[in-house]
């Protein structure tokens, strides 16, 4: 979708920055040459159009958008409804008009969006979704009821802030309540924005207005009778009662104005640490919201794409250093999920190989039966590295399938990274064909997966998708991503049901019994449980070398289950040997080993699990 801002001054900013943020192709265009991205004949090549301009100008850009092309999604964001939506129900376009309840200096995260016209083209559902995802708040009105409550909740509001400022017409003085601050600096901001817009707005409410003078006027004369008066604010107090983090709201009022002597800097500065602190408690006492939540829709705690693009929208929001602003929220970000996992009662995080609805996080759940302590990397590598760092305490990678055999990945990040092999478990693998609709297989142009998905299903798709071009993705789950009405992808039953795919045909692979072992591991306890010993060991390039190792094993009545020679890496012809033991080895078994070896490093002693405990 292929979205264009006409009219990039402060709100035309504002949607661009934010789908653009969202990966959207945005461009810009406008009157003003400098602000422009495309050339005129470039509009027709967009699918929709933010109209972004004073509503003075709104026809003349409709004129000129039907000139240039012909069928896309305009989206009105105009705030006076009666005057732009007879302007675009005079063209043919379809249109989406909402009232963004904000202004461009606000973000739209738990801002108030309207939409008081719909037209049904897809398009508009994916920019109402967008909303949505990001947190703000989408209600529908029709045009009578948007001009009303509209009235009410932003006119009036304008109308008392213009009457004091009107009234008062003198600058903030030395002197002033904190309540007073705020409505300085609320009636300043409107007073310095574009005065057309107030009075549109207000010559839009001018019977709500009317009214509010009237009931101004009674509440004038009941104010000199002290019993009414109690009886009218008692009523109202049970009304709003709403009052809660009002301190936070007076204490912003503090900060309008910087101090002019070192002792009211040194206020300020204190002022500030305070509210810093309370709006870390206050994200902090919302993460344990989220946490309770996601423990009811069993979703991870921790979402680190999430986390990555929250650090990098606000780094690109100030001048300040990069590192240090990072390192400040990430800071922020670690005391939150520490507070989230002990909501959730989770004490061990788990890494696993993601995204959701990988075959690693099927078996993290079958372990586990749980989201909430997973933590997802792109790579075997990662995962391992992650235990080995601490950033998770234990770690659960595949180490070999039935079919294509040892996974390499994993072998090269254990011998690379000190953690240890505490147990294993497997897990079958049932591979599921789906597409987003229901297709016969003849149907199916294009099938996407991981190379080892599609390897394990070659039979399958050899007779009875011959006609179907392959693809190969990074992840099963990246082939979800990836399809289209003719294509399909071939995943996991689990990702099939998460993503809530039709499944054209269950159980491809070309092999029943196709089994994955994964190792579960951890940083090194120096404990040995369990009846399986794995480890690497390396030998002198000569003849009969790994034949003494093997005698090592062999006298010794060990049996071997698993061997596997790697590139040492140092030079060519020279590898090291990975090996799984049936057995617990001593302290004299080692020894035995190390006189035949030029090195060895045991990577752990494990044991078959069924579960395993995160939150002991």
């Amino acid at each position: 979708m292929k979205i264009l801002i006409y009219g990039v001054g402060n709100m035309g900013r504002v949607f661009k920055d934010f789908f653009h943020a969202r990966g959207y192709y945005v461009k810009g265009y406008d009157i003003v040459k400098e602000r422009c991205e495309i050339e005129e004949d470039e509009i027709k090549e967009f699918d929709v159009i933010f109209v972004c301009v004073p509503m003075e100008n709104i026809k003349d850009a409709l004129d000129h958008i039907a000139s240039k092309s012909s069928n896309p999604l305009l989206v009105d964001i105009a705030t006076v409804k009666r005057i732009s939506i007879p302007i675009f129900e005079s063209y043919s376009f379809d249109y989406l008009s909402i009232h963004p309840m904000f202004g461009h200096d606000a973000r739209i995260e738990l801002s108030s969006i309207i939409v008081v016209k719909e037209s049904g083209r897809k398009e508009e559902e994916v920019i109402l979704n967008e909303f949505r995802r990001c947190g703000a708040i989408i209600s529908k009105l029709s045009l009578d009821e948007h001009e009303r409550i509209v009235a009410e909740i932003q006119a009036i509001p304008h109308f008392i802030l213009i009457s004091m400022a009107n009234y008062l017409r003198f600058k903030k003085p030395e002197y002033s309540t904190l309540l007073f601050n705020v409505l300085h600096k609320l009636a300043s901001r409107i007073l310095n924005q574009d005065w057309k817009t107030y009075y549109l707005i207000q010559k839009n409410s001018e019977y709500i207005r009317e009214k509010f003078v009237k009931e101004i006027a009674k509440l004038h004369e009941l104010l000199k009778d002290r019993e009414k008066f109690k009886e009218l604010f008692l009523e109202l107090s049970s009304i709003y009662d709403d009052y809660k983090d009002t301190d936070i709201v007076l204490e912003v009022g503090k900060i309008s104005r910087i101090g002019s002597n070192l002792d009211e800097l040194r206020g300020y500065i204190s002022v500030l640490d305070d509210l810093i602190l309370k709006l870390i408690e206050k994200r902090i006492t919302t993460g344990k919201v989220i946490a309770t939540k996601k423990r009811e829709l069993n979703e991870p705690i921790e979402v680190s794409d999430i986390e990555q693009q929250k650090i990098q929208e606000i780094i690109r929001k100030t001048r300040l250093n990069p590192i240090a602003i990072s390192s400040i929220f990430r800071g922020i970000i670690e005391l939150t999920k520490e507070e989230e996992y002990k909501t959730a009662g989770i004490k061990r995080i788990v890494a696993i190989l993601g995204p959701k609805g990988s075959f690693s996080e099927e078996m993290a759940l079958k372990l586990i039966g749980s989201r909430l302590p997973l933590k997802y990397y792109s790579s075997i590598e990662e995962v391992v590295k992650a235990v080995a760092e601490g950033k998770a305490d234990y770690g659960i990678v595949p180490i070999e399938n039935s079919i294509n055999g040892t996974v390499i990945p994993t072998l090269d990040a254990l011998i690379k990274y000190d953690v240890e092999v505490f147990g294993e478990a497997k897990l079958e693998i049932n591979h599921c064909l789906v597409s987003k609709r229901r297709l016969s297989l003849r149907d199916v142009k294009v099938v996407y997966s991981h190379p080892q998905a599609i390897a394990q299903c070659m039979n399958f798709i050899n007779n009875y998708l011959p006609h179907a071009e392959v693809k190969y993705t990074k992840s099963t789950v990246d082939a979800i991503e990836l399809l289209d009405e003719s294509s399909a992808a071939i995943v996991s039953e689990l990702a099939s049901k998460l993503y809530k795919l039709y499944v054209l045909k269950s159980n491809i692979q070309d092999f029943s019994g196709n089994i994955t072992r994964f190792y579960i591991i951890s940083k090194r306890t120096g404990k040995s449980e369990g009846n399986i010993t794995a480890l690497f060991f390396g030998v002198e390039d000569r003849p009969g070398a790994l034949k003494n190792v093997l005698e090592v094993f062999y006298n010794k009545g060990f049996n071997l289950r698993k061997l596997e020679s790697r590139p040492s890496r140092l030079k060519l012809g020279d590898y090291i040997f990975f090996v799984e033991i049936e057995a617990l080895l001593s302290d004299e078994d080692l020894k035995d080993l190390k006189d035949v070896t030029t090195f060895y490093k045991v990577v752990g002693v494990f044991k078959e699990i069924e579960k395993l405990n995160v939150y002991r």
